[in-house]
């Protein structure tokens, strides 16, 4: 079968009980997504369609106009039960297991596709300037990176205002929390990379103590002139144990806060100002404050994700 240019194949709804294989040229396969936006596929030679109309007689999912002149083999329905017919009882239930598999692997390809595409959802944001995008604007960006469904598009996002990143409005979002929005895509292409499949970013320990620092920082800190604030060694000890059910602060419990650069120490003074273990010649710990609060929350939310990523699809 020879079609030209411009002309349409098949509607999407219509229910042609046929097969097409691509032998040449090419098409443009359009349909209407769950929130009635356009979305398009090309298929080439050797692409093949209308699997299901043929087999269980279901309506097909898109719209196929012709880009150029091309030629179309069309097995309908009545051909392909002729043909069955001749062959053993068993071939036709094996191309409806095969069919059926083949749909199963679709589903799976459209879940994987909404959880991977999650992180380059997190870029486009990170990257923005402005507080203010368009929705219409990050789901054509996202384009160039997955196939998403306007719909599918637009669950992520929800995902994104559940933990308070974004606020969506009718037409746009506001981007909440830009550092936190950079932190998690940070924190799943460093996952991507060394495939680290831990599910929390602070141990139970260094969470412990840097919560005691925010407390101590937000009743009695000193803002520095880099933009740290400073706490008391003795003020944060104190808080540690009282938050923390006991808990002793020591240098060994703060080594790795301190490695990553998380907590700093102030300039050690020759007096001894406490009587912590190896912390008796350090007088007050800086931090970034908004950075720890951002982390502290970061980790609050990370083990949730891949559970939100699989339910909310």
């Amino acid at each position: 079968m020879e079609i030209a240019a411009g002309k349409i194949l098949c509607m999407q709804g219509d229910t042609p009980h046929s097969f097409y294989i691509v032998k040449k040229g090419t098409l443009v396969a359009t349909y209407k997504d769950e929130q009635n936006e356009t979305q398009t596929k090309n298929l080439g030679p050797g692409s093949t369609f209308g699997e299901l109309s043929l087999v269980d007689g279901e309506p097909l999912e898109y719209t196929v106009r012709a880009e150029e002149d091309c030629e179309i083999e069309v097995i309908p329905q009545t051909l392909f039960n002729e043909t069955m017919a001749k062959q053993p009882i068993w071939m036709k239930s094996i191309i409806s297991f095969l069919t059926q598999r083949n749909n199963i692997a679709q589903e799976n390809k459209r879940k994987k596709d909404f959880i991977t595409s999650f992180p380059s959802l997190l870029f486009i944001l990170a990257k923005s300037n402005e507080k203010l995008i368009y929705i219409k604007d990050v789901k054509n960006e996202l384009k160039n990176f997955s196939n998403l469904s306007s719909l599918e598009t637009y669950k992520l996002l929800l995902i994104l205002q559940d933990f308070r990143l974004i606020r969506l409005q009718a037409e746009s979002l506001t981007l909440e929390n830009e550092m936190l929005i950079k932190l998690l895509y940070d924190m799943l292409r460093l996952r991507a990379i060394y495939k680290n499949s831990s599910h929390y970013i602070l141990s139970l320990t260094e969470q412990a103590i840097l919560t005691a620092f925010t407390k101590t920082a937000s009743e009695k800190g000193e803002l520095l002139e880099n933009g740290f604030i400073a706490v008391k060694t003795t003020d944060l000890a104190a808080q540690t144990k009282q938050s923390m059910h006991g808990m002793t602060l020591t240098k060994n419990s703060l080594e790795t806060l301190l490695q990553k650069r998380l907590l700093q120490t102030l300039p050690p003074t020759a007096t001894k100002n406490n009587d912590l273990p190896g912390l008796e010649f350090i007088e007050k710990f800086s931090a970034d404050f908004d950075r720890i609060l951002n982390l502290l929350e970061l980790n609050r939310i990370y083990p949730l994700l891949d559970k939100k990523l699989i339910s909310g699809q």
